[in-house]
């Protein structure tokens, strides 16, 4: 489409200055629902989060006012004063070749900032998104009637049914590909994650060493960790230098080393992503400190941190098992369990699954799809009730089922771990219910879980009874119990329903060194 670079025709000017005040009104309206949208946004459990919302809620609302305000005056303008604003736009934006390079960046800032905005903070861009694309369509409207002349002209030369279908392919094929370059550029500069990590609104406490970072410079590049394939046990944390987080080529997060005596014990640790540090920098992960804590006691061991994010203890058992394959066998194994196991049942109905199983089957949906031919645009949610699971459990998602599933586990990694002359350590982990003395954030926290995910609290402090009552009789002696560990400590420990600061780790770290030291000594 091209359009005309002269000055429009008057009848383009005096039709902008009867429509001023609906432009006016047509920018007023998204903005006033975009406020709505704000305004009544779920309340966040995180007080840094929602101190960020109200100010975001004032600001919008005093827009929307100004707004307003702005369009009553726009609105008493005289004729002449409304002739001579139209004029000043149609000034500005007078040029054809600028409108239509204008009207290409918008496009293009949409498309981007939908890609960039994607699952980030959607109580606060969601709206944000809406007006964007409200605005859009006002500035598009506007540039048509600036430039409607050379608009009608080209659709009246055009009327012919195949010059228009091209067009329009054309057009939609011009959208796929910035929507694809769009991606492929957000992909490679990590500009997603280290703006989700960015805005991140937990708040972190660091140990005081005269190095904790900022909580958004610490979240930014958390954020900017990735996940890669690894058989078996589906992923693994890709190799990662950085200034708080370190992860080595084999997937494990890096430690400071306390000794270098070549009796020390080796341990490995596993777990899921609170093991892992999440939320940690690198030497003050549970890990880091357990070793840390042993060596100041004369007790010099080397800790391996085998831990992943989101792992339950199926997926320990799989990695265990690999060590022991590849005689990598350590003298002491820590395994601590609890929440994730709980939850990837809570979520899917069964236990014995991994968090987030349907994502697997999606994965494996969409590679059959595309190796058929089948082109996809758009990521789908494949239903795992459809499948069935009898190889793999047969629990429901019952406690019975989840701590039967858990104690299994166990029992397996036991198993290995004999053979191998392996001792071994059980942990159920802290729980943010179990925490009395909790502050004011962390009851938002569980206020939240409680309403967003009924009867988990319940459920989780159940399958807790049940393993206690496994211990008591006698099916286990090497389990430790730390759900009520933060009872009565009035700081604040977790940032959310199951993460823990550096402070909690080193409580943790705490309260494992003695089980360690009996194990050691073969108690």
């Amino acid at each position: 489409m091209s359009f005309e670079d002269a000055n429009q025709p008057s009848d383009s000017g005096a039709r902008l200055s009867r429509n001023l005040v609906r432009f006016a009104l047509a920018l007023w309206l998204p903005l006033l629902i975009a406020w709505f949208l704000l305004l009544f946004s779920p309340v966040s459990p995180a007080q840094a989060y929602e101190q960020m919302r109200r100010v975001i809620v004032v600001g919008a609302g005093l827009a929307t006012a100004l707004a307003f305000a702005g369009g009553i005056w726009a609105f008493r303008f005289s004729e002449t004063m409304k002739a001579k604003l139209a004029g000043l736009i149609m000034l500005v934006f007078g040029s054809g070749r600028m409108a239509l390079f204008l009207l290409l960046a918008l496009v293009e800032f949409n498309i981007l900032t939908f890609i960039l905005l994607r699952d980030i903070a959607p109580s606060i861009t969601s709206p944000f998104r809406f007006l964007l694309v409200c605005w859009s369509a006002v500035f598009a409207a506007l540039m048509l009637a600036i430039h409607w002349p050379a608009v009608r002209r080209t659709v009246e030369n055009g009327r012919d049914l195949l010059a228009l279908l091209g067009f329009t392919i054309v057009a939609l094929l011009v959208l796929a590909i910035v929507f694809i370059l769009n991606s492929r550029l957000i992909s490679s500069t990590d500009l997603y994650e280290r703006l989700r990590g960015a805005l991140d609104y937990r708040p972190l406490q660091f140990v005081e060493d005269g190095q904790a970072p900022s909580a958004g410079a610490f979240w930014a590049e958390q954020s900017s960790t990735r996940v890669r394939w690894l058989p078996y046990s589906y992923w693994t944390v890709a190799p990662f230098d950085g200034n708080f987080i370190n992860v080595d080529e084999g997937g494990r997060r890096r430690s400071p080393v306390h000794t270098d005596a070549p009796a020390a014990e080796r341990i490995y640790f596993f777990g899921g992503s609170t093991m892992w540090g999440y939320g940690a920098r690198d030497e003050y992960t549970i890990p880091a400190q357990v070793e840390a804590l042993l060596s100041r006691r004369d007790m010099p061991v080397q800790a391996s941190n085998f831990a992943q994010p989101g792992y339950v203890s199926w997926q320990d058992l799989l990695l265990f098992q690999a060590q022991l394959a590849l005689d990598n066998a350590p003298e002491l194994a820590v395994f601590y369990h609890g929440f994730n196991d709980v939850y990837a049942a809570y979520l899917q109905g069964r236990a014995g699954l991994t968090l987030r199983e349907n994502q697997r089957a999606n994965d494996v949906e969409l590679g059959r799809l595309l190796r058929s031919g089948q082109p996809v645009l758009m990521p789908f949610e494949a239903e795992i009730s459809q499948y069935d699971w009898s190889l793999i459990t047969r629990g429901a998602a019952t406690a019975w089922d989840i701590a039967d599933r858990l104690l299994a586990n166990q029992r397996l990694i036991r198993a290995a771990a004999i053979e191998h002359d392996v001792r071994v350590l059980f942990v159920l982990q802290p729980a943010l219910f179990a925490k009395s003395a909790r502050t004011a954030a962390e009851q938002r926290i569980l206020d939240d879980v409680e309403s967003a995910q009924p009867g988990f609290i319940d459920l989780y402090r159940e399958v807790e009874r049940i393993i206690r009552e496994a211990v008591s009789d006698g099916r286990s002696d090497d389990m430790t119990f730390l759900t009520e560990l933060f009872r009565d400590v009035s700081d604040g420990i977790f940032f959310d329903r199951v993460h823990i600061n550096e402070i909690g780790n080193r409580h943790v770290a705490e309260a494992l060194v003695a089980p360690i030291a009996d194990a050691q000594d073969g108690q």
